[in-house]
């Protein structure tokens, strides 16, 4: 229940966060502190990632668990795939519309209608990764990394996450990355290299790899003062009016590098998952209630939800685009994306489980069980055959 509600939570922050000029982008978790929703959904996808393949490697061997690993890298492949043609189809439909053709520029894309066969060659190789589009790439190259890890694991429980902070710490010095090709010497806007530290994190903790210690109130207090400079190093009007609180800014700034999960934004992701998880202990009910249930629901339907989540939101940023940021465009756009994907979350899970194979099974044929029953009142006598229907 926890990691669906995150994770619904988390997608529906990340439309709202690929929509330029969003207003409501002024209050996602990003101008709070130094993580954001994308921290949260790597860290989830692990730890979904443990419940969903990691039973299968512990009960079904390693090759029938790298193949499922390896069935869904492919069912991430074709979502990026049809990502990329959906927002290009996009883009060309409403060149005259909505300025199609000036938002593709905005996503690094503009090359794909310049030069096209060059462009699909690098899209459908990972070498062309445009600016919006490193999610799902990332997803695939650490989950890919997952049977290693279970290897790893089979010599101590301490080995995946030795090499995983290991990974970290050479990406930090060395600094290498995977080429985007959309320009020069661009790389991934997410490092996998890196970033498979927070989704391993996930993964150990979830799997029982890494155990996690009942926190003390003073870490639960350390990490909450932690989240308070967050705060106050990201809000315009409480640094802006400091020279001090300007400078930290600064320092910290200094330091920070998103695609490569520097050390501050990892520490603020635990930080927050700390005080998260404190502020649930003995509440976890509150998310069993039916204002939860809608980012429930989108959570258990990540994938269709996100590759539709950031096609709207696309298209949200070509409507404001062309019609302002007002109040009304605004209300429009939130409400009608977010409307149109609790929606899909809800339509998907039921064409997962249609009626019409409930029904199909109540109408089946019973089927004749062949069951010996003993009839202890006459031992010698043959047993009787009974007709047991089953559904």
């Amino acid at each position: 229940m926890r990691v669906d509600f995150f994770r619904g939570a988390a997608l529906l922050i990340i439309f709202v966060a690929h929509v330029p000029g969003n207003v409501l982008g002024n209050w996602i978790p990003a101008r709070f502190g130094l993580s954001d929703a994308a921290h949260m959904f790597v860290f989830i996808s692990g730890y979904a990632a443990a419940i969903a393949f990691g039973g299968t490697f512990l009960r079904q061997g390693f090759l029938t668990g790298s193949a499922r690993i390896a069935f869904r890298c492919l069912q991430l492949y074709a979502a990026h795939i049809g990502l990329f043609v959906a927002v290009a189809t996009l883009c060309a439909f409403l060149a005259d519309t909505l300025g199609g053709f000036d938002y593709a520029r905005h996503l690094n894309i503009a090359s794909f209608f310049a030069e096209p066969a060059n462009v699909l060659v690098g899209l459908f190789t990972l070498a062309f990764v445009p600016t919006f589009f490193d999610i799902l790439p990332l997803y695939m190259v650490v989950l890919a990394m997952v049977p290693a890890a279970m290897l790893l694991a089979r010599l101590h429980p301490w080995a995946p996450a030795a090499v995983s902070i290991t990974l970290w710490l050479a990406v930090q010095v060395e600094g290498f990355g995977l080429p985007a090709g959309y320009a020069e010497n661009a790389l991934w806007g997410f490092n996998p290299f890196a970033w498979q530290l927070i989704f391993f994190t996930g993964y150990s903790l979830s799997i029982g790899w890494v155990r996690l210690p009942r926190m003390p109130g003073w870490v639960v207090a350390g990490a909450a003062i932690y989240l308070a400079i967050g705060v106050v190093i990201s809000v315009p009007a409480i640094y802006g009016a400091s020279d001090p609180l300007a400078a930290l800014r600064d320092v910290v700034l200094s330091r920070a590098h998103k695609p490569n999960l520097d050390i501050l934004q990892y520490g603020h992701f635990l930080a927050s998952a700390c005080v998260a998880l404190a502020l649930l202990e003995g509440r976890i009910e509150i998310l069993t209630r039916p204002w939860a249930a809608p980012f429930v629901k989108v959570g258990q339907q990540a994938l269709i939800v996100f590759v539709a989540g950031m096609t709207l939101s696309h298209l949200g940023g070509m409507v404001l685009q062309t019609y302002g940021t007002g109040a009304e465009t605004q209300v429009l756009v939130n409400l009608c994306g977010f409307a149109a994907l609790i929606a899909l979350a809800y339509a998907a899970a039921w064409f997962k489980n249609p009626p019409w194979k409930a029904k199909a099974a109540a109408t089946a044929r019973p089927a004749v069980s062949m069951t010996v029953v003993p009839t202890p009142a006459e031992p010698l006598a043959p047993p009787r055959l009974l007709a047991t229907p089953r559904g």
